[in-house]
């Protein structure tokens, strides 16, 4: 294994005044999220019983060394079939098929808060969200830090992130705004869409982003429990799923990617689930279910899916069990190999 070439701590604090508003949104809002989630669904009844992941492999547990997570967040895939793993220490881990470590570092700045997502782009570099510092950071796979941008765009708090078929770059931002930016691929701002709002096509606290199989964004709209899709303008097209613990249904959902072959995977933060679902948002199917065991999970947070040969396989962060389980999902063989 070789040694990882250490990203940039240059600092950029002196460049970036923050504003009373966004200092507090980025100690104030994450630890509202989390003390509240539990006493909305307070007096709810039990969740549906759900099959735990199939033939799961289990990678990590708790820890600090090499290997092992402390509660890990964004999930991605590199060319190659490398797995990039986010935990909330700010370290960035790098897994081959096999689940050995192949490359790590550190995020050049992480003591007020650490990323959410992050994504793998077309021209094969890491692309992170780097959620309290309200920027984008560009790596290498090997971890050189290769550029920032968006820090002068009015972002709050970015979560998810993801890349179009045109090489469009959206990112979800969630803070007094809830709307989504798009920048082009050499980090020129493109403008929003989107907004704070209980309406058709409006947010409340957009997360994880994924690219369609014909190019439609699909964003996670977590406050609301549903999944709205947009084309690739901004223009509102239609949602899917509810607050429910039944299949279709969500308990704050976090992420989402989209196979090839056009179908949606989204991971449910409070549900403790992974679900299946066509392009149109018709339920195809969900496994998981609350527990320490493997296949269970623990308010899960990230997941991506690559095409094996065998079929989707589904990587999910099992965030507050400090560990990362993968699967592949039935009935899903055939298809051609993406990761």
């Amino acid at each position: 294994m070789h040694g990882p070439v250490r990203a940039s701590h240059r600092s950029s604090r002196a460049h970036r005044p923050r504003s009373l508003s966004r200092l507090l949104l980025s100690i104030l809002l994450p630890a509202v999220s989390l003390v509240a989630l539990p006493l909305i669904i307070s007096g709810c009844g039990e969740a549906a019983a759900l099959e735990p992941l199939p033939e799961v492999r289990v990678i990590g547990g708790p820890g600090k060394a090499s290997g092992l997570f402390h509660q890990p967040r964004g999930v991605a895939s590199l060319p190659g079939g490398t797995c990039v793993i986010i935990d909330r220490s700010g370290r960035v881990q790098c897994f081959d098929r096999d689940g050995r470590v192949i490359e790590t570092w550190r995020m050049p700045e992480y003591t007020d808060g650490q990323p959410i997502d992050c994504t793998g782009t077309p021209w094969g570099t890491l692309l992170v969200a780097d959620t309290h510092y309200a920027r984008l950071i560009e790596f290498s796979p090997a971890g050189e830090e290769l550029r920032r941008f968006g820090e002068e765009c009015g972002l709050e708090g970015v979560r998810g992130v993801t890349v179009g078929h045109d090489e469009t770059i959206y990112v979800a931002d969630y803070g007094t705004l809830d709307r989504i930016h798009r920048f082009a691929r050499d980090g020129a701002y493109l403008g929003t869409f989107g907004s704070r709002g209980d309406g058709a096509g409006e947010f409340l606290r957009p997360e994880g982003l994924a690219i369609g199989a014909n190019g439609d964004l699909y964003v996670v709209d977590c406050g609301h429990h549903r999944v709205a899709r947009f084309r690739p303008d901004g223009s509102f097209v239609d949602s899917f799923g509810e607050l429910g613990d039944e299949g279709g249904q969500f308990r704050f959902p976090m992420d989402i990617t989209a196979a090839p072959d056009g179908s949606l995977y989204v991971v449910d933060f409070q549900g403790n689930r992974v679900q299946r679902f066509s392009a149109d948002g018709a339920f195809l199917g969900g496994f998981g279910g609350a527990g320490t065991d493997p296949g269970r999970l623990a308010t899960p947070r990230g997941l991506e899916v690559v095409v094996e040969s065998a079929g989707h396989r589904v990587t999910i962060a099992d965030t507050n069990n400090h560990r990362v389980q993968t699967f592949l999902w039935p009935g899903t063989a055939g298809g051609r190999e993406t990761g």
